[in-house]
């Protein structure tokens, strides 16, 4: 066969293009190797992740990471059969036959889950499997493993992968017709979601996709040389040219400071441009007709929606106000734990049957967006009653921190928020879209007596909020104006320096 006189580098090429359907393996494991800041997804996965919607709340509106997101940067397929199948395999027997190996104990982490030091050491020579095609397979397979295991589907430890994956690898002809771009999403999305629980201190998935989401739409954190796009290969293999790119800062407190005052033009909502797409791999359109597609995406118990009727801004049209979340909260809290012998088909029909005619979930398409969205539209009302982001200012006193203004730093920072602040008193008010039908929510026959069933906010504390309670006032004395006792821990409101004269001389004295 001429595939055994290539080199490994090539091989694995052609290995992606045909086992997995993406544009090259061996190339998406070398994006895996670039110098990831764990900053981008501790601000952006702490307070700005939505697990209701999939949705990342910015100063700008809603934005999230879609499935077109996945085929233009990272090339990997997002339409096919979801990945889902039995949990309850031999794992010991499934290793020897489709590895040609039988693990020791050093291999193992429990009876179905393989180290990824295992693997490196045992198929480092590829030399050692091309004198036959069926141990070329096995090396394949095991090559395939680690990518999943380090790459697309990270657990927290990222020293492990799970021996169900190996039966989506048996039969080469059918690996590429599996969905591997949308179940990493998925799997993505539910780190994330656990993520915002501040119990929390781990997170897994492929953290390098919101990386690379952040430098091709927020310019203020791209680093500072942008290399050109390659021709022929998904968009995030430009950064391959300058593999460890030069960052402003590794501090959680700087990224959040630039998203904290990104202004509305930058952002950008369409960065796929036609000149973009033209220099693209035709294996990221391989899945397009998914794109705008309102569907839940599956990878085994892991199932979360996908949702981009409510980000339809990054489709170039107009935002109507979405409706509520489809997520159904009975499945997002599920693990895989004591469920060794479940049918997973079965439990999770009412989302295999919504995949299978998600050609029918498209969302309503609404009129091209032109320019930036006004501040005084109906959709950035209901936004700025909803989330949760708090950019109010505070100043500091001058006497602790100069001129510096707490959280915006620098006098030009101020100036910019109250730039915005008159555009929201003089634009014109803007009437959004019609709210587009939504599809309905599917039930899911779970066990209403499993703690599971109770979604992800049965491990968080319930925090009600207090009500804003304005101090009574007493009567001002002669001359004075009234200075509540108690203060906020705003430092703008804290004790001032000198005690006004009522609060030191009596009002004897004072007549006096």
């Amino acid at each position: 066969m001429l595939v055994f006189h290539m080199e490994k580098e090539q091989w694995l090429v052609l290995l992606g293009a045909i086992v997995l359907g993406c544009n090259g393996c061996f190339q998406e494991e070398k994006v895996a190797l670039l110098d990831f800041k764990a900053t981008y997804a501790g601000d952006l996965g702490d307070v700005r992740w939505r697990p209701e919607t999939h949705i990342f709340h910015l100063t700008c509106g809603e934005a999230t990471i879609t499935l077109q997101d996945v085929s233009v940067l990272l090339g990997l397929p997002v339409d096919g059969n979801p990945l889902i199948g039995s949990t309850n395999i031999d794992g010991i027997d499934m290793r020897e036959q489709y590895l040609g190996v039988r693990p020791n104990a050093n291999a193992l982490t429990d009876g179905n889950t393989l180290k990824l030091s295992w693997l490196a050491s045992q198929f480092a020579n590829i030399q050692d499997y091309m004198d036959d095609e069926e141990h070329l397979k096995m090396f394949a397979r095991a090559w395939i493993l680690r990518f999943i295991g380090g790459v697309l589907l990270v657990d927290k430890s990222s020293k492990r992968v799970p021996m169900r994956y190996l039966q989506f690898l048996v039969a080469f002809e059918e690996c590429s017709t599996y969905e591997w771009g949308a179940a990493t999403l998925s799997y993505l999305y539910r780190e994330m979601c656990n993520a915002t629980d501040y119990n929390v201190q781990s997170i897994g998935g492929y953290l390098l996709l919101i990386q690379l989401w952040a430098w091709e739409r927020c310019p203020k954190l791209v680093p500072s040389i942008v290399p050109p796009q390659q021709q022929n290969n998904p968009l995030g293999y430009r950064w391959l040219q300058n593999r460890n790119p030069h960052m402003a800062s590794d501090s959680v407190e700087h990224y959040r400071f630039k998203l904290d005052t990104m202004k509305r033009g930058e952002f950008l909502w369409v960065p796929y441009s036609k000149e973009v797409q033209a220099l693209l791999s035709h294996l990221c359109f391989a899945g397009s007709a998914i794109w705008r597609r309102v569907v839940p995406m599956i990878c085994f118990n892991v199932v979360e929606w996908h949702q981009p009727d409510r980000v339809m801004r990054q489709f170039g049209l107009q935002q109507p106000i979405p409706g509520p979340p489809l997520q159904p909260s009975n499945i997002h809290g599920l693990t895989l734990k004591g469920k060794s012998g479940h049918n997973w088909r079965r439990l999770l029909q009412p989302a295999l049957n919504e995949w299978n005619c998600h050609y029918e979930r498209r969302f309503q398409e609404t009129p091209p967006q032109v320019g930036s969205l006004s501040v005084n539209s109906e959709y950035m009302k209901w936004f700025r009653r909803k989330t949760k982001l708090n950019n109010a200012v505070h100043v500091v006193p001058i006497w602790e921190k100069g001129v510096e203004f707490g959280r915006f730093g620098t006098v030009l920072d101020k100036m910019t928020f109250f730039a915005e602040e008159e555009d929201r008193i003089i634009e014109a008010r803007e009437e959004a879209p019609p709210s587009v039908p939504q599809f309905e929510s599917q039930q899911f026959d779970m066990l209403a007596r499993s703690v599971e069933t109770q979604g992800l906010g049965r491990r968080r504390e319930s925090v009600d909020a207090e009500a804003h309670v304005i101090p009574a006032m007493p009567e001002r004395q002669h001359g004075m104006y009234y200075t509540p006792d108690q203060f906020t821990q705003e430092p703008s409101q804290m004790s001032p320096l000198y005690p006004y004269p009522y609060q030191s001389e009596t009002s004897s004295d004072i007549n006096a």
